[in-house]
């Protein structure tokens, strides 16, 4: 009888501490969904970007500042404004398709979007600004 209660005990403990692990789990994927988006976003806005521009022979836009261009050099092409747009917009159809079919994984798929969003909205027109508008020292 004794041992049975001991069984009964450690089974409801085993339990606790399983529940207990799960929480902390549950409680820790919006940290790392964020994690994972401000990694996604940051290649997505790095490396897909570049890979478009490269697969699809998109030109290169010219680094002088536009009020220094020469009248005839051309502006960004809708191939340019493409491959911005493409890459972004294919995590974000990825993410809604998740987030519609994927039940169990909204929290972590939610904050993923969010780091994403955040890596997208502080880069991209710094990013944009630099290669439309050219750079040089003053």
């Amino acid at each position: 009888m004794a041992s049975g209660d001991a069984d009964a005990g450690s089974a409801a403990a085993g339990r606790s501490g399983e529940s207990v692990l799960r929480g902390l789990l549950v409680s820790l994927l919006p940290a790392v969904g964020l994690l994972v988006g401000l990694v996604v976003g940051w290649y997505t806005v790095t490396w897909a970007v570049q890979t478009f521009r490269g697969v699809f022979a998109v030109p290169e836009l010219s680094a002088v500042p536009t009020q220094d261009r020469a009248p005839g050099v051309p502006g960004p092409t809708v191939g340019y404004w493409l491959s911005w747009a493409v890459p972004v917009v294919a995590v974000y159809a990825a993410s809604g398709l998740l987030l519609w079919r994927w039940r169990r994984g909204r929290l972590l798929t939610g904050s993923a979007v969010a780091g994403f969003s955040v890596v997208v909205l502080l880069i991209v027109p710094v990013w944009v600004s630099i290669e439309v508008g050219g750079f040089a020292p003053s």
